[in-house]
């Protein structure tokens, strides 16, 4: 009978839920108190105060100092909201990995996976013929953890960071080994990461995968890896 293990899901840690709630919370708070000695000070020295700020001078301290602790609270928590989508999901399941960040989803299946590594920030995962599966950061994640997932779900984990790097190259347009097709989806996966259109670039990536090539971004180049295939 085979045995199965539950799957292993990796998350941004709670932890810094509270870490920027009471930040929020300090900072509010001693920007309430701090406002009108601030402003009294710019009166005095520069003659000068912005609008917004003799508005809160104006506000009771009884007030004011509630307020502004209420506003440093909501802003830690979108702060946290906003780190929290950006970070990877990842799940590693005996069948397959689950990979989500700041709208990126991606399921890979057990069977198409064979290698996977750390490429500096990013995790990578290809297949059988050394072709990219999925890329995604992993810096908001422990290297231990991930490392550690993977292994015990008997996944083979390659224990050198980047072992492709020295086949990557910096692409231009019009290089011999590229050709027509890849420079034109090249082309316009430049024109989208300047427009930041990280799922224009997902979709031209993948596209690219279907023709052999691996993209990467380093340095704000795009580096280019041309893989043959073995079918």
């Amino acid at each position: 009978m085979t045995t199965t293990s539950a799957p292993t899901a990796l998350r941004f840690s709670t932890v810094w839920l509270w870490l920027f709630a009471i930040g929020g919370l300090a900072l509010g708070c001693g920007i309430g108190f701090a406002i009108p000695s601030v402003g009294q000070w710019l009166v005095d020295t520069v003659h000068a105060i912005p609008g917004p700020l003799r508005i809160a001078m104006t506000v009771p301290r009884v007030w004011l100092v509630p307020a502004t602790t209420v506003i440093g609270l909501i802003a830690g928590l979108a702060l946290f909201d906003t780190a929290r989508k950006e970070s990877l999901a990842l799940t590693v399941a005996d069948d397959h990995v689950g990979l989500a960040q700041n709208g990126r989803e991606q399921y890979v299946a057990r069977a198409d996976i064979a290698a996977v590594f750390r490429e500096d920030a990013d995790l990578v995962l290809t297949d059988r013929n050394r072709l990219r599966l999925a890329r995604f950061r992993a810096t908001d994640l422990n290297a231990r953890d991930i490392e550690t997932a993977f292994r015990q779900h008997g996944f083979s984990w390659v224990d050198e960071n980047d072992p492709f790097s020295g086949e990557f190259v910096r692409w231009t347009d019009g290089r011999p080994e590229t050709g027509e097709a890849i420079d034109a989806l090249m082309r316009a996966r430049r024109r989208a990461v300047a427009d930041k259109k990280p799922l224009v670039v997902e979709e031209l990536d993948e596209k690219l995968v279907a023709l052999g090539a691996d993209v990467r971004d380093r340095k704000g180049e795009q580096q280019i890896r041309i893989v043959s295939r073995s079918n």
